[in-house]
């Protein structure tokens, strides 16, 4: 196989997927024995001349060898990233003779005498191109995993455009023409547009701006290092072995001739012989190796043998009578809920139901229901939401190397093993400590590293089986192993949102008083429990007559992990459907209705401004009829303030700098910034002074990136820090230099009639170290104890979103016109990257809405989506103008007035979409994605 797209898609789908192992445990002793005396892969060594980055070198490749592989591996350009692997996302765009090509999928021997250009030449000697300083200012970039590829693509696209038009301003529908070929998980294409038209206009021609993200550098010019570009010397390759079966019994399997097989170094078991898988995919076996081929072969050579058992993969089929069981054993079925998973009785493959009527009278809404019922006072639906996959472009990535203690200890010295890890996770501390109780280690001989993580929506929040793996075969093999996933196990098993069912049910009193509410959802996370929605619903409108009851219907797929927003956006699809058909029941327009309902004053103010929208203003006069309709729709949501007051942050202050450490993370969300702006807020400095050193355990501990929990944890800390340090190094130069009359002021100390640095003062008085810690808020919690070690907050965070958007009745494609979103959620510590953390929202809500859907074989219980071609996320032209207003008024029961907003702004978004379906069409949307065919099928 010489082509590099038939050699990748063999040895991703065929060896090392699911497909291969069936078959290769199915076909026969003759193709097990063949496989048994297999001999290495023999490959082509050529050298190619070629011109990289300005550079003349001759590269030595193999001759099947794609570029992304020579770059990364060979000349340790880590700039350029590898994702999809299929040429969908763009990850991996570099220019060749000036021209974007994937390299994914392009053999390196095809750059014979061609020149070759990455991320890092973008910018020769250090001189940025206008497309990577616009990206710095606009903010067009989060995790950054997705951007050097961006910026490659965007870099030509203006070079040519310049050419050609000079500094007139490209169409959004011409930059995304241009950028079509690039995914970003996060969400940031609104700013990709604004950065790439001011480039074009030249507005960036000159002068490197002050980011508003203070890495945002290290992301445009591909200096910014992640999990998947770290090299530590002796690294085995680990590769794991997955089950072709929904629900089997592993009847045999021999490890022995992979044991045998040279260059492999371990092979570890996670199912006995006897033992059962309960979804397709499930990690069976995994094995380390010299390098990825020898690892695969490894895998290839243990041959399974299995019992194939009954399956259930959706919520009718796993209720239905008689329906095989998931768990004999239910107390060993695992939990996706971000936090404690409500208790509930099993029966069968069900659980439940988990109530969210806390302090509510249940049974008193009942009986309102049932009377509104008689008097045609009541609205209802029954929904249908799909799994929905995190899908980060970065995937679950580890290095882990276990060291055992030196035979040659001191007299008296315990021998201890120790734990380091590389890996792509949003708990840098939590991890740590996962890390030491599952091994039974001490927490400070468990050390994790994360400098940059590429995307995280919650699937990277908890310990993952790549990394249990990964520390297994390091363990038995002594070395640091490494394991990847690739993008098929990345969407298989990689984590997602669970599916659900709902009935809900709205009473309102003949005045139009909100009477009760009743819902009842049947979700599924797969093996696992936790799929709560009720918890959501409660929050959005006051009213004790709520009944809102929760049930898990186990299956045969892979478990659910928490989701941004987990229970949010089914719930609120559903919930607010309904709360629209009463409005309309009533002859209301939907604010009016709201607003009689809404407790939350900020949502309250917010109301006002969408009122003033002219989308909002002018809805009656939309197209109704015809081919393309039109309509616009509104949605709320509330979310609970989370607060981990466990985070510490530690200044570091000397005359070299002031560097702000934490053991926290950043995926884009923007945590660096927050503690650098709080720092540099307190010290009068700006935020690129301050050096944040996050993503490594030893430091002070620091939050989990989850839940919207921790800019309201680390901003004040980090604060507090700030505070401390000034106060000390006031008192410092009073006692130890005799200052006197000093008083702290922006920039530094006045002393003298005059002002002195900073950095002039930490030289006279020495280095100086602070620790500042997350106060307790003004306003209490809503419960004095900490659940799983979080607070919960008295307030909430509010949103509101309004979209406009067009129905082609012909084809039944929806297409979103436009979204405006509110946020009352206290003060905005750093407006522009709250703003794109909103526009991110919406656009994984509009994915969500429309598109993404995983479809598994109703057959094998096998992942069929397995691509980014066929598990379509949004691009960058399926993203509308989005207009985000922040109701921004302090919030006085929180310490620094402000609390998170990554989960409450993409709730909504599919129930505003669906409620502007209803607006064009008249048809009401009860599950998603809102595909063509659902709507065509409605619309005959």
């Amino acid at each position: 196989m010489s082509d590099p797209v038939s050699r990748r898609g063999f040895l991703r789908g065929t060896v090392a997927g699911t497909a291969g192992v069936a078959t290769l445990a199915t076909v026969g002793p003759r193709l097990a024995e063949a496989a048994s005396q297999a001999a290495p892969p023999t490959r082509d060594i050529v050298s190619v001349a070629c011109t990289v980055n300005g550079r003349s070198q001759a590269v030595t490749v193999g001759a099947d060898e794609p570029v992304v592989d020579m770059v990364r591996e060979r000349l340790g350009l880590k700039g350029t990233k590898l994702s999809c692997g299929s040429g969908t996302c763009g990850a991996c765009t570099v220019l060749v003779d000036g021209s974007p090509q994937c390299s994914c999928l392009l053999p390196a021997v095809a750059l014979e005498g061609r020149s070759l250009t990455t991320v890092e030449g973008i910018a020769p000697q250090g001189h940025l191109h206008p497309v990577q300083r616009a990206f710095m200012a606009k903010d067009a970039l989060q995790c950054g995993y997705c951007t050097p590829g961006f910026v490659v693509e965007a870099s030509a696209f203006h070079d040519a455009w310049r050419a050609a038009h000079g500094t007139q301003e490209p169409s959004r529908d011409e930059v995304a023409q241009a950028l079509a070929g690039h995914l970003c998980r996060c969400g940031a294409y609104e700013a990709i547009y604004a950065a790439v038209q001011a480039a074009c206009r030249g507005e960036h021609d000159r002068g490197d701006p002050l980011p508003p993200r203070v890495e945002a550098r290290d992301k445009v010019t591909g200096a910014a290092r992640y999990t998947v570009d770290v090299q530590v010397e002796g690294m085995l390759r680990g590769r794991i072995l997955r089950s072709p079966h929904a629900a089997a019994v592993l009847t045999r399997l021999d490890t022995a001739a992979a044991q045998a097989l040279d260059g492999v170094s371990a092979v570890v078991r996670f199912v006995d012989d006897g033992g059962r898988v309960r979804y397709a995919d499930q990690e069976v076996a995994a094995v380390a190796a010299r390098d990825e081929d020898t690892a695969r072969r490894g895998l290839a050579l243990l041959l399974p043998e299995w019992q194939v058992l009954p399956h259930v993969l959706d919520i009718a089929s796993a209720q239905a009578e008689g329906a095989p069981l998931v768990w004999e054993l239910p107390k060993d079925a695992p939990s996706s809920a971000e936090g404690a998973t409500l208790s509930g009785k099993w029966n069968a493959n069900v659980r439940g139901p988990a109530s969210s009527s806390i302090l509510g009278k249940p049974g008193r809404a009942d009986k309102k229901i049932e009377r509104a019922r008689t008097e045609g006072r009541l609205q209802s639906g029954t929904f249908q939401t799909q799994v929905q996959v995190h899908g980060a472009l970065e995937p679950h990535a580890v290095i882990a190397w276990w060291k055992d203690a030196p035979a040659d200890l001191p007299r008296g010295e315990l021998p201890r093993p120790t734990v380091e890890l590389w890996v792509s996770t949003q708990a840098v501390h939590d991890l740590a400590q996962d890390v030491a109780q599952r091994w039974k280690l001490r927490q400070q001989d468990v050390r994790v590293h994360a400098e940059h993580v590429g995307g995280g929506f919650g699937a990277k929040a908890s310990l993952s089986m790549e990394l249990v793996a990964a520390v297994e075969l390091s363990r038995l093999a002594q070395a640091p192993v490494r394991i990847v996933p690739d993008r098929a196990e990345e969407l298989s098993v990689g984590g997602n949102r669970p599916s659900h069912e709902l009935q809900v049910e709205v009473a309102a009193t003949a005045d139009g008083a909100l009477d009760a509410v009743r819902s009842v959802a049947h979700g599924s996370s797969g093996v696992a429990v936790g799929a709560v929605t009720g918890m959501i619903a409660r929050l959005l409108y006051k009213s004790d007559d709520k009944r809102l009851e929760d049930y898990d219907v186990v299956t045969n797929t892979p478990p659910s992990r928490p989701m941004r927003g987990p229970g949010g956006p089914p719930a609120i699809f559903a919930l607010e459907q309904v709360v629209d058909q009463v409005a309309r029941s009533r002859g209301e327009d939907s604010i009016t209705l709201r607003r009689r309902w809404d407790g939350h004053p900020g949502r309250l103010r917010l109301y006002d401004w969408i009122e003033s929208l002219p989308a909002w203003a002018g809805r009656a006069g939309l197209p109704r009829e015809g081919r393309y309709r039109q309509g616009v729709g509104l949605a709320c949501a509330n979310w609970f303030v989370f607060i981990d007051r466990g985070a510490r942050v530690q200044i570091e202050a000397s005359s070299d700098g002031i560097v702000a450490a934490s053991a926290c993370q950043d995926m884009g969300n923007g945590s660096r910034t927050v503690v650098a702006t709080a720092v540099s807020e307190v010290l009068g400095l700006r935020p690129t002074d301050i050096q944040v050193r996050f993503g490594d355990s030893r430091d002070v501990p620091g939050v989990m990136s989850a839940g919207s929990r921790t800019t309201a944890s680390m901003g004040p800390a980090a604060t507090e820090a700030a505070t401390e340090l000034v106060e000390e190094l006031s008192e410092l130069a009073r006692d130890s230099l005799g200052w006197d009359d000093v008083i702290a002021v922006p920039g530094g100390l006045q002393h003298g009639g005059s002002t002195v640095p900073w950095a002039q003062v930490l030289a006279a008085t020495g280095p100086v170290t602070t620790l500042g810690r997350r106060r307790r808020d003004p306003g209490g919690y809503f419960i004095p104890f900490a659940p799983s070690g979080v607070n919960i907050g008295k307030d909430l965070a509010a949103a509101v979103q309004l979209t406009h958007v067009e129905v082609d009745t012909w084809l039944g494609k929806t297409r979103v016109l436009g979204a405006w979103v509110g946020l009352a959620a206290g003060r905005i510590r750093v407006p522009t990257l709250a703003r794109s953390q909103v526009e991110g929202g919406v656009v994984q809500g509009i994915g969500y809405a429309l598109y993404e859907e995983r479809h598994l074989d109703p057959v094998t219980g096998q992942l069929l989506s397995r691509n980014m071609d066929d598990y379509r996320i949004p691009g960058i032209g399926d993203v509308p103008p989005i207009e985000v207003r922040f109701d921004d008024q302090a919030l006085d029961g929180v310490l620094d007035g402000g609390v998170g907003i990554g989960e409450v702004c993409t709730i909504p978004t599919a129930a505003s979409i669906a409620n502007a379906v209803f607006d064009a069409t008249g048809w009401r949307p009860a599950t998603l994605p809102i595909r063509p065919d659902r709507v065509l099928e409605a619309r005959s």
